[in-house]
């Protein structure tokens, strides 16, 4: 099932944000900070968190950043982080909350989707690009922290 994500969802979303972030090979967010912006991001209206789940416990989570474009001549929708439990991957989860999120945008008026990726994670490039993206522009960041 796909829900929209609430304050109680935190430690299973840190969890998998966890997950994430071992495997991108950067430290671990302290549980207590990430829940306080966990709970900004849920307050915002410009974010959109979801989460899929089974009887048990969350297996994944999408978060999106809704901003309105003046290039795009309305607005935009970027995927910010699509998470599977580990334990959870290969069953669909990530097509079904990627799907769940365009349906959700299309009826919200967005023009557009967008998510990035590292350049190295094929996996993940293969994957969106199977779910109707292109490949087009090079995403260049700035650490400030």
């Amino acid at each position: 099932m796909i829900r929209a994500a609430v304050k109680s969802d935190a430690p299973q979303v840190y969890r998998l944000m966890a997950q994430l972030q071992q495997f991108a090979g950067v430290e671990v967010a302290q549980e207590a900070a990430f829940t306080r912006q966990f709970s900004q991001i849920l307050a915002d209206p410009r974010f959109q968190v979801f989460v899929a789940e089974d009887s048990r416990a969350i297996q994944g989570v999408i978060t999106v950043w809704l901003r309105e474009s003046l290039f795009h001549g309305g607005r935009v929708a970027l995927i910010d982080e699509l998470i599977i439990d580990e334990g959870s991957r290969g069953q669909g989860i990530g097509s079904q909350l990627v799907d769940y999120v365009v349906t959700c945008c299309t009826r919200l008026g967005c023009v557009e989707v967008e998510v990035s990726t590292e350049a190295d994670n094929l996996a993940a490039r293969t994957f969106y690009v199977k779910h109707g993206f292109a490949e087009q522009g090079i995403l260049l960041e700035r650490e400030l922290a």
